[in-house]
C-alpha cells in the first residue's frame, strides 16, 4: 500500500463517518457547525506544514520515496497533510455521535 492511497483512504472514512453524523445531527435537530471545523483543519495543515518540515530537516524522521506520491510541501509530502485533515473532519464527528442523549434533546 502507497502512501497516497493510506491518505486517501483515511480522508475518504473521515468523510463518511461526518456524513453520516451530519444525518443523525439532523434528525435531532441539531447541526455541526462548519466553520469551527474549516478553522481547526487550516490551523492544523498550518501547524503540519511546519512542524513535519522541522522534523524531516532534523532528521527525527523519513518517509519511504518508494511509497510516497512525489508531491511535497517543502520536505514534507502531501499525504501527511491527510492526517490533520481528517482529524479536523472526524472528531465533531465522532462527538456528535457519541454524546450523550439528555431529556432538553428529546422534546
Amino acid at each position: 500500500m502507497t502512501y497516497p492511497q493510506l491518505a486517501l483512504g483515511l480522508v475518504a472514512f473521515a468523510v463518511v463517518v461526518r456524513l453520516v453524523a451530519t444525518v443523525a445531527a439532523r434528525r435531532a435537530g441539531r447541526r455541526i457547525p462548519l466553520v469551527p471545523t474549516l478553522v481547526a483543519a487550516v490551523a492544523l495543515v498550518a501547524l503540519t506544514a511546519v512542524f513535519d518540515n522541522v522534523m524531516l530537516a532534523a532528521g527525527v524522521d523519513d518517509y519511504s520515496r518508494l511509497h510516497a506520491s512525489g508531491l511535497a510541501i517543502g520536505r514534507a509530502p502531501v499525504e501527511d497533510f491527510s492526517y490533520p485533515l481528517a482529524a479536523a473532519v472526524l472528531l465533531p464527528a465522532v462527538w456528535e455521535l457519541t454524546r450523550r442523549r439528555t431529556r432538553a434533546d428529546h422534546p
